[in-house]
């Protein structure tokens, strides 16, 4: 009977491990996919001001072109890079 009791508790003893071990992943991979996130949001907003500033001075040039005229682009290379791995070039 006490043979039994100590096999029990060892079976529930790994559970609870196995569950610790589970739940500390799940945390990191939620605190990576946060972070990933949060950087996400914090590139788009920044490109989006950037963006808003060109339009902007363009609005002029741009209703003030000839009808045959293409138009006024504006050049995004200088924008942020969206460096998710802190390699910047």
């Amino acid at each position: 009977m006490a043979d039994r009791s100590v096999k029990t508790d060892r079976q529930h003893k790994s559970k609870r491990a196995q569950a610790t071990l589970e739940i500390t992943l799940a945390f990191i991979c939620l605190t990576v996919l946060l972070s990933g996130a949060i950087y996400m949001f914090i590139w788009f907003t920044e490109r989006l001001a950037h963006r808003q500033e060109d339009y902007e001075s363009t609005r002029v040039a741009a209703g003030s072109i000839a009808a045959g005229n293409e138009g006024v682009y504006i050049n995004e290379s200088n924008y942020p890079k969206l460096d998710i791995f802190g390699e910047s070039h």
